[in-house]
């Protein structure tokens, strides 16, 4: 779930519509099983679909209003469920997002 300071952030119109530019220029594959198919460690029938635009550099109280780190395509990165656990230390699916983007707790 988002930290409280940043809640806003995603509920902007300035992120909806950065997430469904960036989601739609990646050709909504995840970035990472992408990459591992390249590598030859992935087949193509495992590539997943990437539901999570992600921050490269995550998102921080000191950063929220820089739009070089919250806005720009150099930061983001589309990932499956899987990678983006992975990226946290998660083991398990805790949250999933809707279609437009809101967080929606499992």
């Amino acid at each position: 779930m988002a930290k409280d300071y940043a809640k806003g952030f995603y509920a902007s119109e300035a992120w909806r519509k950065t997430r469904r530019a960036y989601l739609l220029s990646r050709g909504g594959i995840c970035e990472r099983c992408r990459k591992e198919y390249e590598q030859g460690r992935r087949s193509l029938a495992s590539l997943r679909p990437g539901v999570i635009v992600h921050h490269r550099r995550y998102i921080t109280p000191d950063n929220i209003n820089d739009s070089k780190v919250t806005l720009s395509f150099d930061n983001l990165e589309l990932l499956c469920d899987d990678h983006h656990n992975k990226e946290h230390g998660r083991s398990e699916w805790r949250y999933r997002f809707d279609a437009e983007g809101n967080v929606i707790e499992i």
